[in-house]
């Protein structure tokens, strides 16, 4: 009467061919792929197929590439030269006199 299979061997094996099937999109995911989304797609959709499975799997182990970060000015300095460029349009228009404008450059500078 018994066929030799269980519910939870075939339980089991489920369980087991869903990891296998799902490996490159959770290793994408632990490893935070920028293109993790697509990696996970070409498993879903590919997968089945031994090659679409093994491009994901490669995929996805691959190496990923830190950006330099971009050397952000402080807005201190920034401020600075701001108020240095209004004061410049100030004098220009006539509303401040040349000794003002030094004045106030020196006071910004230092």
């Amino acid at each position: 009467m018994s066929d030799g299979s269980s519910p939870i061997a075939g339980f089991v094996l489920l369980v087991v061919a869903f990891v296998a099937y799902f490996l490159p999109t959770f290793i994408a995911s632990k490893r935070n792929h920028p293109n993790g989304n697509s990696i996970g797609l070409l498993n879903i959709f590919l997968g089945w197929t031994f090659i679409g499975w093994l491009a994901a799997l490669i995929w996805s182990a691959s190496a990923i590439q830190k950006t330099a970060s971009i050397p952000t000015v402080s807005k201190r300095t920034d401020d600075k030269y701001d108020q240095l460029e209004r004061l410049a349009t100030l004098k220009e228009k006539g509303a401040i006199s040349d000794h003002e404008f030094e004045s106030e450059k020196a006071k910004l500078l230092g």
